[in-house]
């Protein structure tokens, strides 16, 4: 069977659909000092078009990084991703208001996909009538974190799935997502695929 891992630092096992992503990490937002954006493009060219999903990107209150450079280096990758018509990888840390207040203002033609979702389904909901999508991952094979499959069990929307930076295989994610939602692996698989499908014709 085929797997989607929509988001991984892990080297991709065989048979696993994973897509080309390349963005800058809000964690190293202040490690770029250029202050034309022309210039900073000019040196991540190649990447960003070879990329199929721009980051991750994003927005992080843990983070040492200023907000104020968070929020201009994430910007600056929001309009590449909608000049180059590509969906957005987000890492969203403690920041799910600003990022709300982003899209609204910043009005992208693309999707964003909020990566290692562990929030409620009622956030997931208010994500996605503004076109943010969430990626669940490894929490929901942790006994602890019933926070999380209970989101996913009532999120009505498409979602993705992912093993971002965990040793956690996609398969393992997948079957606990399978039995989450009560349904064989197949129909998952199947979900994941159209879902997975429909983000790259939005």
């Amino acid at each position: 069977m085929e797997y989607i891992d929509f988001h991984t630092h892990r080297k991709t096992a065989e048979g696993v659909i994973t897509p080309r992503s390349f963005g800058i990490h809000p964690w190293d937002a202040d490690k770029e000092t250029a202050v034309d954006k022309e210039q900073l493009f000019a040196k991540y060219a190649d990447k960003f078009k070879l990329a199929e999903v721009i980051g991750e990107c994003g927005l992080d209150k843990l983070c040492k990084v200023s907000m104020t450079k968070q929020y201009d280096i994430f910007v600056w990758q929001l309009q590449i991703a909608s000049q180059q018509r590509k969906p957005v990888v987000v890492h969203c840390v403690r920041a799910f208001n600003e990022l709300m207040t982003l899209r609204k203002e910043y009005n992208s033609p693309t999707p964003w996909v909020v990566h290692g979702f562990t929030g409620s389904v009622q956030l997931a909901m208010q994500l996605y009538k503004l076109g943010i999508w969430v990626s669940y991952g490894s929490a929901l094979t942790m006994p602890q974190r019933d926070k999380v499959r209970q989101s996913l069990r009532n999120n009505p929307h498409p979602f993705l799935l992912e093993t971002d930076d965990s040793d956690c295989g996609i398969e393992a994610v997948y079957h606990a997502a399978a039995k989450t939602k009560e349904i064989t692996i197949e129909v998952l698989s199947d979900t994941i695929k159209e879902n997975y499908t429909a983000l790259f014709s939005l």
